[in-house]
C-alpha cells in the first residue's frame, strides 16, 4: 500500500510541473516560417520580444525558450539609427536563468492575454478625444512619431503567434476603456524590464 501511495504522489508530483509549462491553446496568425529565430532548436515554446526605442535609437531582443521543461533566456541589444523592417536573428547572448522566475514571467505574460490578446492590426483606432481646448469642446487627435514598438512571437514548433505594438503606453492613455491596449503594457514590460 506504501508503494502504490508513493507512486501515485510521485505521478501527482510529475502531472503538477507538467502543468505549470503547459502551453495554452491559441490561434496561429504567422507561419511557423515566418519565425525569425532559426538558430533555437528542439523548444517546446519560444516567447520574444524586439523592442526599438526611438529616442534612445536602440534595439533589444528578449527572448524566453521553454525545452523540456527548464527555460533559457537569450537577450541581444545595440545602437541602430534607424530600425529596419525586416527581422534577422542577431547573435543572441545567453543568461543565467532560473526556472522559477521564468515561470513567474510566463504566468504574468498569460495572465495579461498573451496567448489571446489583439494587436495593434485587430485593435481600433483611438487616437481621438473630446477635450476642452480654450474653453471649448473639441475633438483633439493624439499621435505620437517617436513612440516605441515592440513585436512580439509566440511560437511552438507546429504554430506562431505574431504580434505588433507601436507606442502601447501613449496610445493606452488615451484608450482607457480598452483593456487590450493596458494588457499590451503589461506585456511590453514583462518583455523589457528587468531582463
Amino acid at each position: 500500500m506504501k508503494n502504490l501511495l508513493l507512486f501515485v504522489s510521485l505521478i501527482l508530483l510529475i502531472n503538477c510541473a507538467d502543468a505549470q509549462h503547459a502551453v495554452p491553446s491559441f490561434k496561429p496568425n504567422a507561419a511557423v516560417s515566418d519565425n525569425p529565430f532559426t538558430g533555437i532548436k528542439n523548444y517546446d515554446l519560444l516567447l520574444a520580444c524586439r523592442a526599438y526605442d526611438n529616442i534612445n535609437h536602440t534595439v533589444t531582443f528578449n527572448v524566453m525558450v521553454l525545452k523540456g521543461g527548464h527555460w533559457q533566456k537569450l537577450t541581444y541589444m545595440e545602437s541602430v539609427q534607424s530600425i529596419p523592417l525586416s527581422v534577422i536573428e542577431p547573435a543572441l547572448k545567453e543568461l543565467p536563468t532560473k526556472d522559477a522566475q521564468c515561470d513567474s514571467t510566463y504566468q504574468a505574460m498569460t495572465a495579461a492575454k498573451l496567448f489571446t490578446i489583439d494587436d495593434d492590426s485587430k485593435l481600433p483606432k483611438c487616437n481621438e478625444t473630446l477635450d476642452v481646448v480654450d474653453g471649448a469642446k473639441q475633438i483633439v487627435a493624439h499621435s505620437i512619431e517617436d513612440g516605441p514598438e515592440y513585436r512580439i512571437w509566440v511560437a511552438t514548433p507546429k504554430k506562431m503567434r505574431y504580434l505588433y505594438y507601436y507606442a502601447p503606453e501613449f496610445f493606452a492613455k488615451f484608450c482607457p476603456n480598452k483593456k487590450d491596449r493596458a494588457d499590451a503594457v503589461i506585456l511590453a514590460g514583462l518583455f523589457t524590464k528587468g531582463w
